[in-house]
């Protein structure tokens, strides 16, 4: 499997994630509200993906909504969260310290999470490399928000 395309795009999308989520933030200043701010960004998102789903043409993927699991939903949930927390954040602590703690989170989560196979993810155990990344990554996140 070539991996090289994915690892682009994944770099792509964190240059992405950092201009998006501050973006949110703005339209939070504008509105003077980060719930505000959170609706409009799903609206957004919803037209979006629809679109994309109508142009995909991949209807048949409705047919199994009922095979996913209730706990799967939470997803929704939890991002409707992280755009609120990211729009009030950013104003408060700037997104150098945002995104520095987030990718902190991100990594520390990403070797558990990856370790135990949780969530149909691949196991990839634990190293003692992989930990010393880790930690250098929580270090350097401690030295840089401090």
């Amino acid at each position: 499997m070539q991996t090289a395309p994915y690892l682009l795009v994944a770099f792509f999308l964190g240059i992405v994630m950092s201009i998006y989520l501050p973006m949110n933030s703005s339209v939070s200043s504008y509105l003077g509200s980060p719930i505000a701010a959170s609706a409009l960004f799903y609206t957004v998102a919803l037209a979006t993906t629809l679109a994309i789903f109508v142009y995909s043409g991949e209807y048949q993927a409705l047919q199994k909504i009922k095979n996913v699991p209730k706990y799967l939903y939470l997803a929704g949930f939890i991002s409707a969260f992280m755009i609120i927390g990211t729009t009030i954040i950013i104003p408060r602590i700037g997104a150098r310290k945002f995104f520095i703690l987030l990718v902190s989170g991100q990594i520390l989560m990403a070797v558990l999470v990856s370790h135990l196979g949780i969530l149909e993810s691949p196991k990839d155990p634990v190293t003692l490399k992989k930990f010393i990344g880790a930690a250098l990554v929580v270090t350097g996140a401690a030295l840089s928000t401090s």
